[in-house]
């Protein structure tokens, strides 16, 4: 057991140490620094890999199937590698920007600022409204349900309810008011107890000319929120008048 367990350790270090190998004497670098030693690398590309949510073959020229040490890493002929490598300049340049008008301490724009570990750095309003124009209701439902089961609980998209009560009330001004119940209907299905689910659902159907369904959501949300009560009954008073 125990000559097998050296064994297993010694099979381990010799697949680090061959892995390491690709990070030595890197080839064709024109933003990272030409000094930089192979553990910098490895951390800078790993890094890379979590704040984008990419691969190393979306860059460098090679196959999942592969073995890193048969890429080219040098190639240039994938497009993505030549945008990699304006938006590490164009970081770099913020960040110089930044720290000439900056105290002892300031906020250090890095690639996860922006892509939250997704590749396109888009907020959950725009994907979802991408869906929208696509296909509709149906494109927002399977759309927020892809992302939702994806990546509720990181930092890749806000599903907050003010995000999607937001993005209801845009497709409702932008004329598409089916699509807005569905949002609403999605939130209060996740969130049954969302204050600004019912209150937007209820100013929906308000503006519909909706009393019923109003009135229903205008009286749940003022149960979850008794501060709202004067505005929500003056709503309520209106609507059965």
């Amino acid at each position: 057991m125990r000559t097998m367990l050296i064994l297993v350790i010694s099979l381990f270090g010799q697949v680090v140490a061959m892995a390491d190998d690709i990070y030595e004497n890197p080839q064709n670098l024109k933003v990272l620094s030409k000094d930089i030693t192979p553990g910098e690398l490895r951390d800078t590309m790993k890094n890379f890999a979590i704040s984008t949510g990419l691969r190393c073959s979306s860059c460098h020229v090679g196959e999942e199937s592969q073995p890193l040490q048969e890429y080219d890493f040098a190639a240039d002929e994938k497009p993505r590698k030549k945008l990699a490598r304006a938006m590490l300049e164009l970081t770099q340049g913020i960040n110089n920007t930044i720290s000439g008008y900056s105290t002892a301490t300031h906020v250090q724009v890095e690639c996860v600022t922006c892509h939250r570990g997704v590749p396109q750095p888009k907020m959950l309003a725009a994907v979802l409204a991408e869906a929208a124009d696509e296909q509709g209701v149906a494109g927002i439902q399977q759309q927020y349900q892809t992302l939702r089961s994806r990546y509720y609980g990181t930092h890749s998209y806000d599903f907050s309810d003010f995000t999607l009560t937001e993005f209801a009330q845009s497709r409702a001004l932008a004329g598409h008011t089916d699509q807005a119940y569905a949002v609403l209907d999605i939130l209060l299905a996740d969130n049954p107890e969302s204050f600004m689910g019912h209150f937007a659902y209820g100013e929906l159907a308000n503006r519909e000319g909706n009393a019923v369904l109003a009135k229903t959501h205008y009286a749940r949300a003022m149960e979850l929120n008794s501060s709202a009560a004067g505005f929500l009954q003056q709503r309520i008073d209106q609507l059965q008048e």
